[in-house]
């Protein structure tokens, strides 16, 4: 047997003396030889594939508690234990994409916001607008302006993490384009929230688009007391360019910073859909 110093064996197999000890004091794999007047350890030659394993084991994500039960393991429980770490890692890559996809979320809208900025507040504009995932629900109750919609905001929070995603911390509403005289008469028909990913098996009926294009639009920080006079100057500016045609109005409110205080940090925007053919 050829016998390796602790430093010899740590060169030959590129670790530290200090991650040889500490597979040693775990019982990973011990030196072949202790001298016990000295204590120092020695190793054989052949330890050099059991420790290349180890290092292999590491690289596929195993922990070293995984790892030695892996070494005592036959090749039929092996390929048992490969089959798992796949599915794990698979688990992980697509956790992964999710948190891709949030971050994505994110970046778009505030990019959206800072696009919304660059008109003029409270003054009617036109704007054009990507094509948008959402996924969208009826409301169970009745829901204005007016309303705190607490419940079925929850209610859209749930179906995403059922489905292992969440909300894009942006939230929308529509409901019918005609003369409304009172905030009363604003009834939403829908909520929704904007998605980056298709993959929400469990309510794929709720995915809709909301489709690019242009859009006349209205925008303004959330005020209650003055929202129907901005809703009904963006109403005067449709029906004066494009008449009476039966479509939605949608309303869409973002965040315009984190540290969130009351509803005025949200940036609301009241956009309609202009007709290709008046594009």
């Amino acid at each position: 047997m050829e016998k390796l110093s602790i430093g010899k064996m740590a060169n030959i197999c590129n670790v530290s003396i200090q991650t040889l000890r500490y597979y040693d004091k775990i019982d990973l794999i011990k030196p072949a030889i202790r001298d016990t007047k000295n204590g120092y350890r020695y190793y054989d030659i052949n330890q050099v594939f059991r420790i290349n394993i180890i290092k292999y084991l590491q690289h596929t994500g195993s922990s070293l508690k995984e790892i030695k039960q892996v070494l005592t393991l036959d090749s039929e429980r092996l390929v048992e234990f490969w089959n798992q770490q796949e599915l794990e890692i698979e688990n992980k890559i697509q956790n992964l994409q999710r948190t891709k996809e949030l971050i994505r979320g994110q970046q778009l809208q505030f990019q959206q916001l800072n696009e919304i900025q660059k008109f003029s507040q409270e003054i009617v504009y036109q704007r054009a607008i990507p094509q948008e995932l959402i996924i969208q629900i009826k409301p169970i109750t009745k829901i204005t302006p007016l309303s705190h919609p607490d419940a079925e905001v929850s209610r859209l929070e749930n179906i995403l993490l059922q489905n292992k995603t969440m909300a894009n911390l942006q939230y929308g509403f529509s409901y019918p384009l005609k003369e409304y005289n009172d905030l009363t008469e604003i009834e939403y028909d829908s909520i929704f929230t904007r998605v980056f990913s298709s993959r929400i098996d469990e309510a794929e009926e709720l995915l809709t688009y909301m489709l690019s294009g242009q859009y006349l639009c209205i925008s303004f920080l959330w005020d209650r007391t003055k929202y129907l006079s901005y809703y009904q100057k963006l109403f005067s500016a449709f029906l004066h360019k494009f008449g009476t045609i039966p479509t939605e109005v949608y309303e869409v409110s973002i965040v315009d910073e984190y540290h969130y205080e009351n509803e005025q940090n949200f940036l609301t925007e009241l956009r309609v859909k202009i007709p290709k053919n008046y594009h």
